[in-house]
């Protein structure tokens, strides 16, 4: 029920359309709805958790997300590019508060790189 606005905010961001956007699709996917086998380099992400920012008198008036956000490429420096495009075209909306390690994702064998971030949602 938490709506991040991560697909509106990579869409505006000419850096990130760069690297990531070609014949009209910007490859950046929920968790579980990419496609099977994906244009690299692509984004996914997913809700690690969340709540809400409950009152005591009233209903709350925003949530909490934690959301991990996830690069795939066919090598380190593109994965380093988009990982640093997708921050920054998000960082002025929520908080950093998990840099992953690169490696390789076991399946694909592809390069890869996550990192969380916090972000509080006005219902």
């Amino acid at each position: 029920m938490i709506d991040v606005p991560i697909f509106k905010l990579a869409r505006a961001d000419p850096a990130v359309k760069a690297l990531l956007e070609s014949d009209g699709i910007l490859r950046v996917w929920k968790f579980g709805s990419a496609p099977d086998e994906p244009q690299a380099p692509y984004v996914t992400w997913q809700t690690i958790s969340g709540d809400s920012n409950s009152n005591l008198d009233s209903r709350p008036v925003s949530d909490n997300a934690i959301i991990q956000i996830d690069v795939y490429a066919t090598d380190e420096d593109v994965v380093e590019q988009v990982a640093t495009a997708m921050r920054d075209a998000i960082e002025l909306d929520c908080y950093v508060v998990r840099y992953g390690e690169a490696d390789k994702d076991p399946v694909t064998g592809m390069p890869h790189y996550s990192f969380d971030v916090s972000w509080i949602v006005n219902r």
